[in-house]
């Protein structure tokens, strides 16, 4: 398979070369650890492991896939509710080869330990760095803010400390501080760290002295953020240089921060010069801090950030195939050689993807050659093409989908929206080449969003195309946002070759096929495994026909992971199949806190007979109740099994119980007796608890093994089967929750 997907890969290059378009092409895969028990691996976004991860993986990068590229500490996505932005740490590479950074032994990243720093070098450091530049020393120290300090602790005994005004002098009046309060907060009297008024004009470097009003010292402002985050620059006299590089000793680590630089040039030349000094002084690995080197031509980055749950992986954007490839199979490599991987279990065993994501982000080098902005019916043709095809919406996405997910199909929220997206499509087909990247993000802001307005939840999401209203959301960038992490990287280079393929199928000629109005059969048809199975051949049929040669089977890999096989057995000439299926998550009504709450307490599964269904004279019951079983082919029958997985008191239809276990027999019609039967439990037999989460794949296995219990007992036995009224809503799907 990893031949034929490169092949697809180089071919669509060549086709979309052939059109004058330049596609680039990234995305945002997501790693967990092997013990995935900290909150850092579940529903928080912080957590010191997952930094030392970062590190860790950004160290395997820079020594495989980007030699002689610099690692450094910045701030990243700032959320509502969080008190700092969340870090990042990217790895910035030039790509003219010349290394910005040759020894990754001087930089602070995957060891364990290291020599402590000498609280004499911030200042030696910074002075020999101003030399280093050609620049007389202009630093000057840092100062934390003891007064804002005894403030915030408000005790009898700091706050009797504080200036009071006293109407009687009128004045301010102060007490000295008390000798053994003096030596309690005598790191308020030693700099925090010093720093170093420097700019460049893209010729050369530039400094000079900051004097504060009155002689001030250079105080911070309090926190907890590096002391390069935490200057008071407004105090400075007008015409002063406004940006300064610090160093600081924190943690027994020397670190210095980078401030914004006017040019990736001097960003290049300022890291050079740093590690230069790291050598002549010998000193311990140094952290390095700051803002990110500004765009460049010959800049190529990679970041790691941290999200709810998992270290993501923000990949450069690339614009041909190989390059892609190269850089998805050195990602899984350095995440396996550090103890990471994209999957995690479930406290059943069942094996599922990392839960952050792995969306597929396009776009191009720059607004003026964005394939999206030159041919706007790229953009019309995948959103017709992905609403046509329900299996790119479900059969690459993660357990939650639905209109609430992070990835809701257009018409999942409301029927009426295909009616209105008929109308945009229009106008943007219509519309003049290159287009109006503006314009377009207007027609589809309003359309491609959750039910809660949210812009940046959708299957194809345009918040980073042209957004006029944020600095940095006017990318030309579209994100798929339906496609989770896979445990090895052929199946997500194999989604990720599909959707190239795609966009070179609608340069050569763009899809206009109407909309469909899908209404209920996307819950429940194309909720069961059959249906995405048959529509992704559908889909790769397409592409066949316009050139490519993909294989029937390329996606197998994806869709058994995606619906795991809880099992498969035959009764005369039938084979029965069991697997799971998709079940959609409703969000619940507001509860405490500003999370939103979904409802997860009931789960699908489908049951598929393979054979001469209509002559073997068989039916299927789950706990007394037919399964309506339809033929979806000659030798096919099909359908669905909802049920409650586990009590929920605060979720949908709370008073309905866990349907444990599920007793499925195969019965003779004929003769009304069991031929086949088992039970599927949802969790321990007999109730017990788990003692924590699978440590290894043979445990997670045995956990799948231990639901499913032969009832052999049964067989030849009598059945009692009665039949549960058909719903015009689920054709496909029995819903014990009805009986």
């Amino acid at each position: 398979m990893k031949e034929n997907i490169n092949i697809q890969g180089c071919l669509a290059d060549a086709k979309l070369a052939a059109q004058n378009l330049i596609l680039t092409q990234g995305g945002e895969p997501t790693f967990v650890p092997y013990d995935t028990t900290a909150p850092e691996w579940n529903l928080a976004a912080l957590g010191p492991q997952k930094l030392k991860f970062a590190r860790l993986m950004a160290q395997e990068l820079t020594s495989t896939l980007f030699k002689g590229a610099v690692v450094m500490q910045s701030f990243g996505k700032h959320y509502p509710g969080e008190p700092l932005p969340r870090w990042q740490i990217g790895i910035y590479k030039s790509r003219s080869q010349a290394p910005l950074w040759n020894d990754l032994n001087r930089l602070r990243l995957g060891q364990e330990t290291i020599a402590p720093g000498d609280p004499a070098m911030p200042k030696q450091f910074i002075a020999d760095l101003a030399a280093e530049l050609g620049l007389a020393d202009t630093s000057l120290p840092a100062y934390e803010d003891l007064e804002a300090k005894l403030k915030s602790i408000g005790s009898d005994e700091t706050t009797h400390l504080l200036p009071r005004f006293s109407r009687s002098k009128r004045a301010f009046i102060s007490r000295p501080l008390p000798d053994d309060l003096d030596q309690k907060w005598q790191s308020y009297f030693e700099p925090a760290g010093w720093v170093l008024p420097l700019d460049h004009d893209d010729e050369k470097w530039s400094t000079g002295e900051w004097n504060l009003p009155d002689g001030d010292d250079l105080t911070l402002y309090p926190g907890d953020s590096p002391v390069g985050l935490r200057l008071p620059l407004h105090r400075l006299p007008e015409g002063a240089i406004r940006r300064g590089l610090s160093v600081e000793l924190r943690d027994q680590e020397l670190i210095v921060f980078l401030p914004p630089l006017p040019s990736f040039a001097c960003f290049a030349e300022l890291v050079r010069t740093i590690e230069k000094l790291t050598v002549k002084l010998n000193l311990p690995p140094i952290r390095l801090e700051g803002y990110t080197p500004p765009r460049d031509e010959d800049l190529e980055s990679m970041a790691l950030t941290s999200d709810p749950g998992v270290l993501e992986v923000n990949l450069p954007p690339a614009d041909n195939w190989p390059d892609f490839e190269r850089v998805i199979r050195g990602m899984y490599q350095s995440a396996e050689s550090i103890g990471m991987r994209a999957l995690k279990y479930q406290l059943s065993g069942r094996q599922v993807s990392t839960g952050g994501g792995a969306h597929i982000v396009m776009g191009g080098p720059d607004l003026d050659h964005n394939p999206f902005i030159e041919r706007p019916n790229l953009l019309s043709s995948f959103l017709r093409f992905l609403q046509q095809h329900p299996s790119l919406s479900y059969a690459f996405s993660g357990l939650f989908i639905g209109p609430s997910s992070q990835a809701p199909r257009v018409d999942e929220s409301a029927h009426e929206l295909p009616y209105e997206l008929e109308i945009t499509l229009k106008g943007i087909e219509e519309m003049s080449q290159p287009g109006q990247p503006w314009m377009i993000d207007a027609l589809l802001r309003n359309l491609l969003m959750d039910w809660n307005g949210n812009t940046h939840r959708a299957e194809l999401s345009v918040d980073k195309f042209y957004n006029i209203n944020t600095g940095n959301g006017r990318s030309g960038l579209i994100e798929f946002r339906a496609f989770e992490m896979v445990p090895e990287p052929e199946p997500l280079l194999a989604a990720n070759v599909l959707l190239r393929a795609l966009a070179a199928c609608f340069a050569e000629k763009p899809f206009t096929s109407p909309l469909i109005d899908w209404r209920e059969s996307l819950h429940d048809k194309f909720m069961l495994p059959y249906f995405l199975r048959q529509d992704l051949h559908s889909v790769i049929a397409y592409l066949n026909e316009h050139g490519f040669s993909f294989e029937q089977n390329v996606f197998e890999a994806q869709l058994d992971f995606r619906f795991p096989l809880v099992t498969q057995f035959s009764s005369g000439a039938i084979k029965w199949t069991l697997r799971h299926a998709i079940e959609p998550w409703p969000v619940m009504g507001e509860h405490e806190g500003t999370g939103r709450v979904v409802d997860s307490t009931t789960d699908r599964l489908e049951l598929l007979a393979e054979g001469d269904f209509a002559q073997a004279g068989l039916i299927a019951s789950v706990n007394g109740i037919r399964i309506p079983l339809q033929q979806v082919s000659e030798h096919s029958a099909v359908a669905g099994i909802r049920y409650r997985l586990f009590d929920n008191p605060w979720g949908l239809q709370p008073h309905i119980t866990a349907h444990s276990p599920l007793n499925i027999l195969i019965i003779e019609q004929a003769s009304n007796k069991v031929v086949h039967a088992f039970d599927y439990v949802n969790w321990k037999l007999w109730g017990e608890k788990y003692d924590g989460l699978p440590s290894n794949q043979q445990e997670a296995r045995a956990r799948v093994g231990e639901r499913l219990i032969d009832r052999s007992d049964l067989v030849g036995s009598e059945a009692s089967v009665r039949d549960l009224p058909p719903s015009a809503r689920l054709l496909y799907t029995l819903d014990l929750r009805r009986q």
